[in-house]
């Protein structure tokens, strides 16, 4: 009983009080419109009318509205609840209880575009990532701007939302115009730097893509079409325009097609002036897009090999698709590996090893261009010894073999075009 007493006493010490916690703010509930998309972007609820692109906004989509709450980044998710005949959507979200009347906030379409701190929107190399060449939501977004108001709950949307990439419709063929469905297919910049990547389910010869704005330049489409990689180049004489629509045919060549010298390129039958065959495509051997070996019936003969490297009476060739060198040990074999017919095993590039080239033999052969049997400079060498390769397509297997000697011996020089 003693020390229950002491207990009781000590319990009603006024020292000893049970403070009260504020009552945390409720959240504020907004409700509001936005206009009916603008066509030239796409959405879940979609359809390609051929010459433009229909976009609507969806119910149960979403939208995340970034704004601040004293120095706090905060989000709202917004729900479509509702859109009417119009295009118009309704929005409802719920703000923190504490955010101030007339507070700033940015638009994001989908959510999920939004970064994850809530400080923006993510980097177009994240937006664009993973597309699969079909007409879907992951192509449409959108960007824009308003003040939330919560004396009286509502949002005044300043800039409706705003598509910030163009869709292009890319429509896949050879040089001879025969219909091609690509697996993978990217989009790079004049030096080679990729903007997107397009990865299909299953081999399409229509890819739907989105691209962020473009400047006026040249630019590169890569693509896997039956296993095998084909290249194509555009140059477009101004920018693209975010929100629209573009169409375009796609003429792509592949390993053995012809370089012209108008810089285009060409099936291994048409007219013109050949000046190079395609021999490989990627970006090895310090090239950015593949290499096109020089189509010279006569080939110069220098017995020096510091004069070979320095040579530079290569075809002059419009529009400067890429650039002239003699070409390395490595661009060699890798032009060799680009030709080869299909169960070639290439062997090392070591001294004197042997390389089946029939697939280079019988590309060479269908340009038209005749070609010479004879030792060829590489660039690749150091002090008194230089490498050469022995091209021998007079033999019936068609080999090469590759030397390293002295760097003053009777070899051709012949040059690739890297581009």
């Amino acid at each position: 009983m003693a020390a229950l007493a002491l207990m009781t006493a000590a319990c009603s010490n006024d020292d000893n009080e049970f403070a009260q916690q504020p009552q945390k703010a409720e959240g504020i509930t907004i409700t509001a419109q936005l206009a009916p998309k603008t066509n030239g972007a796409a959405t879940r609820a979609v359809e390609d009318k051929t010459t433009y692109i229909e976009a609507k906004w969806a119910e149960h989509e979403h939208i995340a509205i970034l704004y601040t709450v004293g120095s706090t980044k905060k989000v709202a998710d917004a729900e479509i609840t509702a859109v009417d005949g119009s295009g118009t959507a309704t929005i409802t979200f719920t703000v923190d209880g504490g955010t101030t009347n007339d507070t700033p906030c940015t638009l994001v379409y989908p959510l999920s575009a939004a970064k994850d701190d809530h400080t923006g929107v993510k980097d177009a190399a994240t937006l664009l990532a993973n597309q699969d060449g079909t007409l879907n939501a992951n192509l449409d977004v959108r960007v824009g701007a308003g003040t939330i108001q919560t004396s009286t709950p509502g949002l005044t949307v300043t800039t409706q939302p705003e598509a910030q990439f163009a869709i292009f419709k890319f429509t896949l063929q050879d040089l001879s115009a025969a219909a091609k469905s690509a697996t993978e297919f990217k989009v790079s910049d004049g030096s080679g730097n990729v903007i997107t990547t397009v990865t299909s389910g299953s081999a399409s010869g229509e890819l739907y893509v989105a691209l962020p704005v473009m400047a006026a330049g040249t630019y590169w489409f890569n693509a896997t079409i039956d296993s095998k990689p084909y290249i194509a180049k555009a140059t477009t004489a101004a920018a693209t325009v975010a929100g629209k629509y573009y169409q375009t045919t796609v003429k792509m060549a592949t390993i053995g097609d012809v370089i012209l010298d108008n810089g285009k390129f060409a099936a291994p039958s048409s007219e013109g002036t050949k000046v190079a065959m395609i021999a490989y495509l990627g970006n090895g051997s310090d090239c950015t897009n593949g290499l096109a070996i020089q189509l010279n019936a006569s080939p110069a003969s220098m017995d020096n090999w510091s004069a070979a490297c320095s040579y530079s009476s290569y075809p002059s060739i419009t529009g400067n698709p890429g650039t002239w060198r003699l070409p390395s040990k490595a661009d060699w074999q890798n032009m060799f590996v680009g030709c080869a017919k299909s169960g070639d095993a290439i062997s090392p590039d070591g001294n004197g090893k042997m390389n089946p080239i029939a697939g280079f033999k019988e590309k060479i052969v269908a340009t038209g261009i005749a070609w010479q049997s004879l030792n060829y400079w590489s660039s690749t060498g150091s002090g008194s010894n230089a490498w050469y390769v022995n091209v021998n397509l007079n033999s019936i297997s068609a080999r090469a073999n590759f030397y390293e000697g002295g760097t003053s011996l009777p070899c051709c020089v012949l040059g690739c075009l890297a581009f």
